[in-house]
């Protein structure tokens, strides 16, 4: 049996990126996913990277690197939600609708200036999954180099203020700037993806792999690489299936993560209903 199929997309350079570039994200997503997941703050990822656009035209605009107006605004955003939370008592959900409509307005102000603008946000709302070029897999695979290192010289000490946060405190642990790092962390990995695969895959890769995960372990580092394996496997599947169907690449890849998360149930239940029905024989 031929296995020509297997590798007949890596012929093409665009392709190896494609398959490399959304493989880096996958990971970088699944190690800042899972906090978003069990936090159950999956609306401010969602938020922040719909906030990026209003970052992207104020640099299109000064003329700027896109990356850098999208990560200084989302960033502004992800601490203001945080600050608002802490200091006035404001619920993360009103924080975010607050800072949320503010940018978004801000960024529709700037797109009148910029009738040509348009297709670019088209492009960054769907993603160019085969348009990935070599200098954005480098600032991808720095940020995942670098994220990962910060997870892992702060993981407990992440993890006690993210879910028990009196806890933290009680144990003199600085609980505001750790949620600040965290929510700079999600930032910069929406950011570093928004350009190369748009807001619906970045979402997508972002929450449906550690929900997924999620079904079968609340253990965070196992959690981590479930997700991590379950993102990476969306994107192959999804990618021969665009090259050999002509599917669009990143719809095709969300297409396969909401399967995955449905498979996972599926499976949780035929497990449960056996588990069950083994306890009732015994």
């Amino acid at each position: 049996m031929s296995f020509d199929w297997l590798v007949e997309p890596f012929q093409y350079g665009f392709m190896v990126r494609a398959f490399v570039g959304t493989s880096l994200i996958a990971v970088l997503a699944a190690m800042i996913g899972v906090f978003i997941v069990l936090k159950g703050l999956a609306f401010i990822g969602d938020a922040i990277a719909h906030i990026s656009f209003a970052g992207i035209a104020l640099a299109f605009l000064l003329g700027w690197p896109l990356h850098l107006g999208a990560f200084l605004l989302a960033s502004v955003t992800a601490v203001g939600i945080t600050l608002l939370n802490r200091a006035a008592k404001v619920r993360h959900d009103t924080a975010l609708a607050i800072l949320f409509t503010g940018a978004f307005a801000a960024g529709v102000i700037i797109l009148t200036r910029m009738p040509s603008f348009g297709s670019d946000i088209s492009a960054l709302l769907l993603g160019s999954v085969l348009g990935i070029r070599s200098q954005e897999l480098w600032l991808i695979g720095g940020s995942v180099v670098v994220i990962g290192l910060l997870l892992g010289l702060a993981y407990h000490h992440l993890v006690f203020a993210a879910f028990d946060p009196v806890g933290a405190e009680a144990a003199g642990l600085p609980v505001l700037g750790l949620n600040i790092l965290l929510m700079l962390m999600l930032s910069t990995a929406v950011v570093v993806s928004l350009q190369s695969v748009g807001v619906v895959l970045v979402m997508a890769l972002l929450i449906t792999p550690a929900a997924a995960a999620g079904v079968f372990t609340r253990n965070l580092v196992k959690m981590m690489a479930l997700a991590g394996a379950l993102g990476i496997a969306a994107t192959w599947i999804g990618l021969y299936l665009a090259y050999y169907y002509s599917l669009p690449p990143g719809a095709t890849i969300v297409i396969i993560t909401t399967l995955e998360f449905a498979a996972a149930l599926g499976i949780k239940q035929v497990k449960g209903r056996f588990l069950h029905g083994t306890r009732s024989v015994g």
